[in-house]
């Protein structure tokens, strides 16, 4: 007959269950005894924990005088927790040579150990399928990050830092392998979970380059538009490069004008090295433009659109000549304009620009910068002028 488990959740929440029932230990989750519960459930597989340990950790930044004799109080109560809890009867804790071990007679299967066994494994596979089924092994025990309640402990926190990094390395690894061999429904279970668990971190690329490979390109975007917009309501960020790549790809994707295709294609291969603005077709700074307009709604953030455009009373506005000074005036946008902020081409004639966090008095200078860049790079007679029209999007959202 199999013996009776005690299974230990640490991963994601933490919870015991026994025999098929749950147990409550402690109901004070972060308790000096759940902790030294955890901690010696943590080390069971590798040969305990010293009591050295055990001190440092439950009262290293404390003012007890004396530190064993709390410790061994603590034990004292939890072998009183664990047997009222309903586990069979024992010592629960044994001491031996200043280490503290789990009863052997009553086995345990605590899931983050399961989980760093894993990696480990994963880790000393050579064969690269196996080292892949290894890995989504581990990924499907890692539901969450270790202990979060415990967050406020040094020994919680180093932990979960060391789990994170784990559980890191196998979503990378599986995202290249499964990318690799197209397989993107899988890529997207791996990279969605990722994302949920830490919306912080870009695992929205893979998610997005799972609906590329699955040409769902409407729930690439909404996965774009809501990170971007999570980043910079959390952390005050613009998309990263790569989700700047994914969103450009996808508007070529998407765009129904086979030569605007080919122009979103040419400008990609030409401006990843180039500094300034951020330039994009129309149809994508559109995208952009009703993202920044919901932030508005939420942070306040001030955003203006500008519209540049070129003023030809005074030349032969023949078509060799207004697609010269359209592309002088792209190149001065480009160089004139902050590094966050966008702009595209209307039509031969104008151009937008968004501004990002700025007052409408700064609108005038960058209005300056554009013209002095303009002017500058003009190999033909400077009677060409630039006329700029300025609203806030709150105004242009209003209309």
């Amino acid at each position: 007959m199999e013996r009776r488990i005690l299974k230990i959740q640490m991963l994601g929440c933490f919870s015991l269950e026994y025999d098929g029932k749950e147990l409550v230990l402690d109901r004070n989750k972060v308790s000096k005894t759940t902790q030294l519960f955890q901690l010696i459930l943590l080390h069971s597989q590798d040969g305990g924990i010293s009591k050295v340990a055990l001190i440092e950790a439950l009262y290293g930044r404390s003012d007890v005088e004396n530190k064993n004799g709390s410790l061994n109080n603590t034990i004292f109560r939890l072998r009183k927790q664990l047997a009222a809890a309903g586990l069979p009867e024992s010592s629960y804790i044994r001491i031996n040579g200043g280490m503290c071990t789990w009863d052997p007679d009553i086995k345990v299967a605590v899931d983050v150990c399961e989980f760093k066994q894993t990696i480990e494994a994963a880790r000393r596979e050579k064969t690269k399928k196996n080292k892949m089924e290894i890995y989504t092994k581990a990924w499907k025990l890692y539901i969450g990050e270790f202990l979060p309640d415990m967050m406020g402990e040094d020994w919680a926190a180093v932990e979960n830092i060391a789990c994170r990094d784990m559980y890191f390395e196998c979503v990378e690894e599986l995202c290249h392998y499964l990318k690799t061999e197209e397989k993107f429904e899988e890529l997207h279970s791996i990279a969605h979970r990722a994302a949920e668990i830490y919306p912080l971190y870009d695992w929205q690329v893979w998610e997005i380059d799972s609906l590329i490979g699955m040409s769902r390109y409407k729930e690439g975007l909404e996965v774009y538009k809501r990170t971007t917009k999570l980043m910079f309501e959390e952390l005050g960020l613009s998309p990263s490069g790569g989700m700047l790549e994914r969103f450009k790809l996808m508007g070529e994707r998407t765009s129904q004008a086979a030569g605007a295709i080919e122009d979103i294609r040419y400008r990609l291969r030409e401006k990843e090295s180039i500094e300034g603005a951020y330039y994009c077709t129309y149809p994508s700074f559109v995208d952009i433009y009703h993202v920044f307009s919901r932030m508005m709604e939420r942070t306040g953030i001030s955003v203006f659109l500008m519209l540049c455009t070129l003023d030809f009373a005074n030349i032969d506005a023949d078509d060799e000549n207004q697609k010269y000074y359209s592309n002088v005036l792209h190149e001065s946008i480009q160089n004139a304009v902050r590094k966050g902020d966008f702009y595209t081409r209307y039509n031969i004639r104008q151009y937008l620009v968004m501004l990002i966090g700025i007052s409408q008095e700064n609108c005038t200078i960058v209005s300056k910068r554009i013209n002095k860049e303009f002017n500058k790079r003009l190999t033909r007679r400077k009677n060409v002028a630039i006329d700029y029209y300025v609203a806030s999007l709150g105004e242009v959202c209003n209309d």
